[in-house]
């Protein structure tokens, strides 16, 4: 059950004049990029507990969720639908579950509306947008114009998790690369022979300079792959660590890669793999075919190349660690409450 509750009154109001104190939900289409991104832009915030709902489709049909009325659509949108009167903020990620939250701001046009990533509608749907530089979406006065996608990276983690890590990953000396594998999708094709490549390619690199891999898969990576992945990795002969989803539950140590790695390696089919990376203040590497990515993604790592932080993998270590990481986080969060702090001034 969701919780929170609107109350009336004016000490209730001095309460949710800075947002960090508002009743905030974040709606979810479970993937875990996206959900970063609204979770990312929460605690730069400073919003401690937002309540988090995960909207189950009824179909799995790419045309039906498009035709559909949205209140079709979702197991939970009924009962989203009767508790959002409680909250102050919805925040969301994503086309489609953007249309759940133009549906409940129409019902409910006192509740203060952010949609990440390209959201279904016109800007003055919501009262922001925050789209990202090779998104095609028309600006207005209520859309921030981010390069990468907001996450959940800040210096104050990567610190904790290095600490927190060091430890059980001294076996991994030297120079360490981080290397975070996506998987198959719409934008393209990432099999068994692309992982041992993958492996290949960056291990042959290492393997005389004592250095090792730190490396992570995804759940689109699917077993087959991470197999063939972990096969190749204990073949390289280069020291590493690897985690996976399927690892039931087992501490992830991907914020501390990023602490800890002085390049990452990222498969091109993941724009928030990339963009955390390039957030963190490392050097990426793109792996893939780049003729195969959609325009758009080119487009965004077209960009972060003219700013010497990313470059498409040709075999060899050449960047130079960026001055600082990406900003992007920090730039939509207060974008958001000078948005929130206007609209409280004027109520």
């Amino acid at each position: 059950m969701m919780s929170g509750m609107r109350h009336d009154g004016e000490a209730d109001m001095e309460d949710v004049r800075d947002i960090a104190r508002a009743r905030v939900l974040i709606l979810s289409d479970g993937r875990t990029g996206a959900e970063n991104r609204s979770l990312g832009v929460t605690e730069m915030l400073g919003i401690k507990d937002p309540e988090i709902v995960t909207l189950r489709p009824k179909y799995s049909s790419r045309l039906l969720r498009l035709l559909l009325p949205v209140q079709w659509l979702y197991e939970d949108f009924e009962r989203v639908r009767l508790d959002v009167a409680n909250f102050d903020v919805l925040i969301t990620a994503g086309y489609q579950v953007s249309r759940v939250v133009r549906a409940l701001k129409k019902d409910n046009p006192a509740l203060f509306t952010v949609a990440l990533m390209r959201p279904a509608g016109k800007a003055s749907d919501y009262d922001v947008v925050a789209v990202e530089q090779h998104d095609a979406y028309r600006r207005a006065d209520n859309v921030v114009v981010t390069l990468g996608a907001p996450n959940r990276i800040t210096r104050d983690k990567l610190a904790l998790e290095a600490d927190r890590w060091r430890k059980r990953l001294s076996h991994v000396q030297g120079h360490r690369v981080a290397m975070l594998v996506g998987g198959t999708s719409r934008h393209g094709a990432f099999g068994v022979e692309d992982a041992k490549a993958l492996v290949k390619e960056v291990a042959k690199l290492l393997k005389d300079n004592a250095s090792g891999l730190l490396v992570t898969t995804s759940r689109r990576t699917g077993k087959d792959v991470t197999e063939a992945l972990e096969k190749a990795l204990k073949a390289s002969g280069v020291p590493y660590f690897l985690w996976t989803p399927e690892d039931g539950g087992r501490d992830n140590p991907y914020l501390a890669y990023l602490a800890l790695a002085e390049a990452v390696v990222v498969t091109a089919d993941s724009v928030s793999m990339v963009s955390e990376a390039a957030s963190a203040g490392k050097p990426v590497y793109l792996w893939g075919n780049e003729k195969a990515v959609p325009k758009k993604f080119r487009n965004y790592y077209k960009a972060l190349g003219q700013q010497g932080r990313a470059r498409w993998w040709n075999g060899q270590f050449t960047l130079r660690a960026p001055a600082a990481g990406l900003m992007d986080t920090l730039l939509v969060a207060g974008f958001v409450r000078s948005k929130w702090m206007k609209r409280v001034r004027s109520s």
